[in-house]
């Protein structure tokens, strides 16, 4: 194509393509804004520990005692914990209780009081131990709400009916056909919840008693009482900024520029691709390459009259046309079609590609 031809320096994309370079372009911008904003104005919560307001302690205290059957070997009536006895001696054990839960800071105490006997056997073979029976008998369990006060004091007597769960122990063993290692479990189970400053305050207190049920000798645990104690403490809420990182605000500012400058080059430098029609593309490369040397692309037909100008059927005869007249062939291209002009001694021949 001969000196004069028209010069486009912009990169033709698809419209998909180019809309996706601008919309990532607007989100790079708005991630590394907004990270920017964030640095200079995030602050953060600080929680500090202040005056105590309120403590409780839990205690908890038992006395068992063992009561015997009627026999000739042992003649006291009722024995102490912590010690061994004989499984078929035993008739029950008697089980008085005290818990005291005392705070600083008088309140309406909501609390549940709970007492469970758990029957529990383990078979063990040479690879592992297995639970084969987990029995829960609920003795009683009460919820209720207390005046307002500083101290709670639940006092109980239980009777535990030994006999009786190691005469069901025999026979689950026997009917089984296995052995095992059993055990009774006495559970105690307080809960307590009360509003402090307006802020929830709970507390959970568990303790067991626990005794052996073997086929002949019944190991009494003694009973450890845990005491705990527990504050809630004033919280202080402080409010300061952030310190500011250099380094993020450093990537932020590169990653704002990138989708600035993104955004610049993808709608200055770019235009959408448009789509023409194969035949009427293909014929025009041909042209295009076939006549390089007659052929001078114009960016407009304005000082051309088209609609007075002579139609002819092809290239060829206009081509004939510009070697008989020593003219170049004008050349017009829009999006789906094509014009090509001679002038020759004032008369003006067109040929349209569609």
């Amino acid at each position: 194509m001969k000196k004069g031809a028209r010069v486009d320096n912009k990169i033709k994309i698809s419209n998909r393509v180019r809309g996706t370079l601008i919309l990532l372009s607007i989100i790079i911008i708005a991630v590394g804004s907004g990270n920017l904003i964030k640095s200079f104005t995030s602050k953060k919560d600080i929680v500090t520990e202040g005056r105590t307001l309120y403590r409780y302690d839990n205690k908890f205290s038992c006395d068992a005692k063992i009561n015997l059957k009627e026999n000739a070997y042992i003649h006291e009536e009722e024995m102490v914990d912590g010690q061994t006895y004989l499984s078929d001696l035993i008739s029950n054990i008697n089980m008085n209780t005290k818990y005291v839960y005392k705070a600083s800071v008088p309140s309406k105490i909501e609390y549940t009081y709970k007492v469970e006997i758990i029957m529990k056997a383990t078979y063990t073979d040479s690879k592992s131990s297995y639970d084969v029976l987990n029995k829960t008998d609920k003795i009683k369990e009460k919820t209720t709400v207390s005046d307002v006060t500083n101290e709670l004091v639940l006092e109980d007597e239980n009777s535990v009916d030994y006999a009786n769960y190691h005469q069901t122990m025999r026979e689950f063993k026997q009917t089984m056909g296995i052995s095992t290692d059993a055990q009774l479990i006495i559970r105690y189970t307080i809960n307590t919840k009360t509003i402090i400053n307006s802020k929830e305050v709970k507390n959970d207190y568990i303790t067991e008693y626990k005794i052996s049920i073997g086929d002949k000798v019944a190991i009494i645990e003694p009973m450890k009482n845990e005491d705990t104690s527990r504050e809630i403490k004033e919280e202080k809420h402080t409010t300061e900024n952030s310190n500011i990182n250099i380094n993020i605000i450093i990537a932020n500012c590169l990653l704002l520029f990138t989708g600035l400058f993104m955004l610049k080059f993808t709608i200055n430098r770019t235009e959408e691709l448009k789509t023409i029609k194969n035949e009427f593309k293909l014929e025009l490369n041909r042209i295009l390459k076939s006549y390089e040397d007659k052929i001078v692309e114009i960016k407009d037909l304005n000082n051309f009259d088209i609609n007075t100008a002579t139609k002819v059927k092809d290239i060829v005869q206009l081509r004939k046309l510009a070697e008989e007249a020593f003219v170049p062939i004008y050349c017009y291209i829009k999006e789906d079609e094509a014009y090509f002009i001679v002038i020759k001694y004032e008369n003006r021949y067109v040929f349209v590609l569609k």
